[in-house]
């Protein structure tokens, strides 16, 4: 699902929580253009008992357009 506008440098943050009453992962995405305000937006859900993997990819491009490239400055993982 779309998130936020795009710009030619953007954040990515990704909430992960695990919902009590059903083991279900929940995750949550927000894009950002200036690093400070954050567009969330849906919450995808994965059965309980799966283990979670992130992958990193480029999509959005036009038929005929050159292939997009990503490329990330770095790619952190934290428990708050």
């Amino acid at each position: 699902m779309l998130i936020g506008p795009p710009s030619d440098k953007t954040w990515l943050r990704l909430a992960h929580r695990v919902d009590p009453a059903n083991g279900e992962h929940e995750f949550r995405a927000a894009t950002s253009r200036d690093g400070e305000d954050y567009v969330w937006g849906g919450t995808w859900t994965l059965p309980a008992g799966t283990e979670p993997r992130i992958g990193l990819l480029s999509l959005g491009r036009a038929p005929n357009d050159p292939a997009a490239t990503s490329r990330f400055d770095y790619f952190r993982v934290y428990r708050p």
